[in-house]
């Protein structure tokens, strides 16, 4: 079998979307740690920070801090989430090869996550276009409430379709899917994904779920299951989203590892040290 084909690769995100939500500042060396110990079990990807004001998110203002501090891996994959051209810049003053911007499917969700609408957000990622390009930055794009917001309810897959074009036209490399609010059901991600997949391959794609209803690993095995194979998780299953209500938990990395193992998909992660990974972090938050 194609070693492509039978290995899922997991997108750590527990440092920036684990973390963004939670009132209590961690120390900087606390998120080191965290982040060291998750590059020494193996995580293919993690995202490390976010170069946002600290007005709108006070617990990454020290994403410089940290980004100089951490232990790189050769074989690990480090992203910066950038939401401007500034936090662009800030990201390659840190060494950042691979930066991640965010959108939304939901007009009032854009506005509230990002203080402008979803083609303004997308005009701001115009503008960086050369940036990335000249530096030849791998660029990941976040769409936040594919499935339903939490201020307008359910979205219509016509709007997540025309963000996801709209996003390829800018030249992002990997979408993922976000179901911000944790109100996926399987049918709901068999749904959409299929409308998806009729029209893009399913390797520019990953799923983003949060597990406030108990639905992330039965979505993500709907999702492993019609070829999905890039999954965001949080070691520990820390985080949800300041500006979504009751979006409590990503999925945590420990269960899309087992998921991943009892489908028959490598990840070639370390799970007993993933699981020391989270317990750390979960000691740390009070």
């Amino acid at each position: 079998m194609n070693r492509l084909i039978d290995s899922v690769r997991i997108v750590e995100v527990g440092p920036r979307d684990g973390l963004q939500s939670i009132d209590q500042i961690i120390p900087t060396s606390e998120k080191v740690k965290y982040i060291n110990l998750l590059t020494d079990a193996g995580c293919p990807e993690i995202e490390v920070t976010s170069f946002v004001s600290p007005t709108w998110i006070p617990q990454l203002a020290d994403g410089g801090e940290v980004s100089s501090a951490i232990h790189r891996n050769e074989n690990s994959m480090y992203t910066a989430l950038v939401p401007n051209q500034k936090g662009l810049e800030a990201a390659l003053e840190n060494d950042f090869r691979s930066v991640a911007i965010f959108t939304a499917a939901s007009v009032t969700f854009c506005q509230k996550n990002t203080n402008c609408t979803i083609e303004e957000s997308l005009k701001r990622f115009e503008s960086m276009i050369p940036i990335w390009e000249e530096k030849q930055l791998r660029v990941r794009a976040y769409i936040s409430t594919c499935w339903v917001c939490p201020y307008e309810g359910n979205v219509g897959a016509e709007n997540v379709v025309k963000v996801i074009q709209d996003l390829l036209d800018l030249g992002v490399h990997e979408i993922s899917l976000g179901d911000t609010i944790g109100k996926a059901t399987p049918e709901d991600v068999e749904y959409l994904l299929e409308i998806i997949l009729d029209n893009w391959p399913a390797e520019i794609f990953a799923l983003h779920m949060h597990d406030t209803f108990n639905m992330a690993a039965e979505n993500v095995t709907v999702g492993l299951g019609m070829g999905i194979r890039v999954l965001d998780a949080s070691a520990g299953g820390i985080g949800g989203c300041p500006y979504a209500p009751g979006a409590s938990g990503n999925i945590s990395t420990e269960t899309a590892v087992r998921i991943c193992k009892e489908q028959g998909f490598e990840t070639g992660i370390d799970i007993d040290k993933l699981k020391a990974a989270g317990k750390y972090i979960q000691s740390i938050i009070h």
